[in-house]
């Protein structure tokens, strides 16, 4: 479930410095036009590098990173999915859970009680 950057071999030190700055503002709005201020890209240049380097787009990237982010929480965190929600920036609970289950399959409660480790020591 887990990616990270090292999944991709990225040459382009803007895309680089563009995963680095979604990983670390993920619990917040991102928006194309605050991440063509972290680099000197136009808007459509970010967006052809970033397709090319990561296979993704940019706002696709940024849902399945807030994804597993909400995973994460469901897994290490007794918080309830409108806290994620919450927490990650999205005002539609509702649609968390259908995007959560779109892409993983499972409704989030029930992602958690089969992979949560809680109580399996």
């Amino acid at each position: 479930m887990r990616q990270s950057t090292e999944k991709f071999n990225i040459s382009d030190t803007y895309i680089t410095q563009i995963l680095t700055y979604i990983k670390k503002n993920i619990t917040k709005e991102i928006s194309i036009e605050a991440l063509t201020e972290v680099v000197p890209l136009s808007r459509r240049n970010l967006e052809k590098k970033f397709r090319e380097a990561t296979g993704s787009s940019v706002y696709q990237y940024i849902l399945d990173k807030k994804i597993e982010y909400i995973s994460n929480e469901l897994l290490t965190t007794e918080k309830s999915l409108l806290d994620i929600a919450i927490e990650i920036g999205f005002n539609d609970v509702r649609n968390v859970y259908r995007l959560f289950k779109h892409k993983t399959g499972y409704t989030p409660m029930n992602f958690r009680s089969k992979f949560s480790q809680k109580g399996d020591y």
